[in-house]
């Protein structure tokens, strides 16, 4: 299991810099308690569903959602009009919270010009920008596509979500260009290892191994730090990536929040608020259990049924 070093003071002063989250509504509401937990870490939930969203947020599980194509579709989307009117509903719902909407068009001019047009349907909509992968769908794209859109959104005054992060890197790279978040794909880390490793090697050995520490050949591609690919167990390699990332902003008290995604369990959530990142975004399936436990269920009906003592 994910057992992270001490965090340094660097990463307290950068949480110092951070937005309150649980907004202090004390003084409006003529309560005397201010929040105990004004900088908690947010949690949005992963889905378009509204029926799986209301009960969550009407509870104050969650303080924001992401969507993409795949969960309109689930949402019943059949076409991109119907897509953007469940966006604009989740927008209206979750407002002034944030939600993610995630681009289709995958060339920038393109890309620039559907990120206005999803920005228009709420003020708290975020834009969803990969940033590479370009060329595993057109040989001849930009590398450097997901850069040059989010910089321009910036310049814009457009919130982007940036997507598809597998290292610290790529995660520099979007907050320079102006990235509001950038999400590490955690659970999707720990697959890729499980399905292409060595065995006969350190675990994340597909994505950090050198035998060649000049790579004369040229034939040594090296995608993740060593901390992250072989520093410990499968299991905890996205875990280990958010530590890594939350730890260089915090080198540079870079505020771009780190928005861990792609879960796979709910032991991940501890082990990514152990990690240092700032939002969660979890399937609601995993959400609807986060108050379960069985010894919460035993210790329930233990008091109810010592309750009935007192006629109740």
């Amino acid at each position: 299991m994910f057992t992270p070093h001490f965090s340094s003071a660097a990463m307290f002063d950068r949480k110092g810099l951070m937005p309150v989250v649980n907004a202090d509504r004390a003084d409006k509401l003529g309560n005397p308690i201010r929040h105990p937990a004004a900088k908690a870490p947010r949690i949005f939930a992963d889905s378009a569903t509204r029926s799986e969203i209301e009960p969550l947020f009407r509870a104050n599980i969650i303080n924001g959602i992401t969507t993409n194509p795949s969960l309109l579709k689930k949402a019943g989307a059949k076409s991109w009009d119907q897509a953007k009117g469940i966006m604009k509903d989740l927008c209206t719902l979750l407002r002034p919270h944030p939600v993610s909407l995630e681009l289709t068009e995958l060339v920038e001019e393109d890309m620039v010009r559907q990120a206005s047009e999803l920005s228009e349907l709420g003020d708290n909509s975020v834009i969803k920008v990969p940033i590479g992968g370009y060329r595993a769908v057109n040989a001849g794209a930009d590398p450097f596509t997901g850069i040059k859109v989010i910089r321009r959104l910036w310049e814009r005054g457009i919130k982007v979500n940036t997507t598809l992060i597998f290292n610290t890197t790529q995660a520099l790279w979007a907050a320079n260009a102006g990235a509001t978040y950038v999400s590490p794909f955690l659970g999707r880390l720990a697959d890729y290892g499980y399905k292409q490793d060595k065995p006969e090697r350190k675990p994340g050995n597909s994505l950090y191994w050198v035998e060649d520490h000049k790579n004369t050949k040229g034939d040594q591609a090296l995608h993740n730090s060593e901390y992250v690919a072989s520093g410990g167990a499968l299991k905890d390699a996205g875990a280990r990536l958010i530590f890594e990332i939350a730890t260089v902003f915090a080198n540079y008290q870079i505020t771009t929040e780190i928005l861990a995604a792609s879960f796979r369990n709910q032991v991940q959530l501890t082990e990514c608020l152990l990690a240092g990142a700032d939002i969660l975004t979890v399937p609601a399936s995993i959400l609807a259990t986060v108050a379960d436990h069985p010894l919460s269920d035993e210790g329930m009906k233990a008091f109810a049924e010592d309750a009935k003592a007192f006629g109740k």
